[in-house]
């Protein structure tokens, strides 16, 4: 009944505040819209499908951008890489490929629950130094992760199981941020420092500058995070099955996986998307001579996290695109004055793009603040590579978990609640802004004449 009531009054609420501050008629609907679908898509008032469609239909029938834009999410890169995962993670479990991943964890000495969470972020950080895309690694590892938490004998409900799945999601999201080919808004920066300034960040160079405090320090309060949180007593040691041979359909996914990521990992060479590497694999899987991925497949995808992600997506890239949402933060911008103290400019510039994110999704800020990062560096006395280099600080900190495409199908393929990783990120998020922020600050003094 609550529920019911919020839906209805909440974006009412909004617009009779928003006009208080807005003339135009479109760009109140706009900022309404946006502030009543972000409140929605975290505390699940309604389901969230329902909510991306509202998006999606009150987007399009006020003409709020193009429909180019509205349904930029459909055909991005992002969304067809999320289809294409849940299709191959259907390949793995039907050939049981992720019962035989999860026997790494059976070489686990001691399987106290902190032995496990070290172990699953020490194999999840790898893997994104392997392989490129977030989106790929999450749902790559989400049937390994529902594996190895069952063999350790939690079941849905408890603690130590949620702990495990969150381990293997924000392990390999959150400290790829600082690793360049890792995660989308690391390459959309990339990319656009490189169109807009002429200049290319080097993979050395942006892991030498963001790894260490942002990636490395991090990841170490991630893992105490997640074990003061969801600390929990293993039922059993994990079961070691009998070795078997692979068999013919292990051989081929194993064979499409390793190609995928070969292909994934060398894309500066051949400059194929993605996505496209990984609809080929699928067409390969689904091939009727080989038949591993099957009809029954494609009808169980959960589409209604795919119209989350495209539904994220293009509410990024209307953000991105508006020049109403463009002029404001201009002019919150030039309000800043500096301080005596860099290192409390910094925390301030970094804040300030990070807080933005809630509100325009993580890709969006190197979308928007990468052209405006010129104007910052001179109101700011910072060079233009240390503001660009606050980026990430901003864009690897996050306090909600839809503003991350990887992390909210990752939630979603584990059967996780998004409110048991908000309490996890809002403290995470504090930590990093009171503690990693200005550390960071003194690393890239330390680190400057090197790159």
């Amino acid at each position: 009944m609550i529920k019911n009531i919020l839906f209805f009054l909440f974006p009412i609420i909004i617009y009779f505040i928003a006009s208080n501050f807005i003339i135009d008629t479109k760009n109140l609907i706009l900022i309404t819209l946006l502030i009543t679908t972000i409140v929605f898509w975290a505390t699940s008032i309604i389901p969230n499908y329902q909510t991306s469609l509202i998006f999606l239909f009150t987007s399009l029938i006020f003409s709020l951008s193009s429909k180019d834009i509205i349904f930029s999410g459909f055909s991005s890169s992002a969304f067809w890489l999320v289809f294409a995962g849940m299709l191959i993670a259907s390949a793995i479990k039907n050939v049981n490929l992720s019962e035989r991943f999860s026997t790494l964890f059976s070489f686990i000495k001691n399987p106290t629950y902190l032995n496990i969470l070290i172990f699953i972020n020490i194999f999840s950080l790898l893997f994104s130094f392997v392989m490129p895309s977030s989106l790929g690694r999450v749902i790559l590892l989400i049937p390994v992760a529902i594996i190895v938490a069952k063999n350790f004998g939690f079941k849905e409900n408890d603690k130590g199981y949620t702990g495990i799945m969150l381990a293997f999601i924000f392990s390999t999201v959150i400290p790829a941020f600082t690793i360049l080919p890792a995660n989308v808004p690391n390459m959309i920066l990339s990319g656009l420092t490189y169109e807009i300034y002429g200049f290319e960040l080097l993979y050395s160079h942006y892991l030498v500058a963001n790894f260490f405090v942002l990636g490395f320090i991090k990841n170490l309060i991630l893992l105490v995070l997640l074990y003061l949180m969801y600390n929990d007593t293993p039922k059993y040691t994990f079961y070691k099955s009998e070795k078997t041979l692979l068999s013919k359909d292990e051989k081929i996914v194993i064979f499409t996986i390793i190609a995928m990521i070969f292909f994934w990992a060398t894309d500066f060479i051949h400059g194929i998307s993605a996505s496209v590497i990984a609809i080929v694999g699928v067409l390969f899987l689904a091939n009727p001579t080989i038949n591993i991925i099957k009809t029954k497949d494609v009808n169980s995808i959960n589409f209604a996290s795919l119209l989350l992600v495209a539904s994220i997506i293009s509410l990024g890239n209307i953000v991105a695109t508006n020049d109403y949402i463009k002029e404001i933060l201009t002019s919150t911008i030039n309000l800043y004055k500096p301080t005596n103290y860099e290192v409390l400019n910094q925390i301030i510039i970094s804040s300030f793009m990070s807080f933005t994110g809630i509100f325009i999704t993580q890709p969006s800020i190197p979308a928007i603040f990468t052209p405006m990062a010129e104007h910052i560096s001179s109101i700011s006395n910072f060079s233009l590579n240390e503001v660009i280099m606050m980026e990430v600080s901003a864009f690897s900190t996050l306090f909600l978990p839809y503003q991350s495409p990887p992390i909210i199908i990752g939630l979603a393929l584990a059967n996780i609640k998004q409110t048991q990783a908000i309490k996890f990120l809002l403290i995470l998020a504090v930590i990093t802004i009171v503690f990693l922020f200005p550390l960071q600050y003194y690393w890239m003094q330390f680190v400057k004449t090197i790159i």
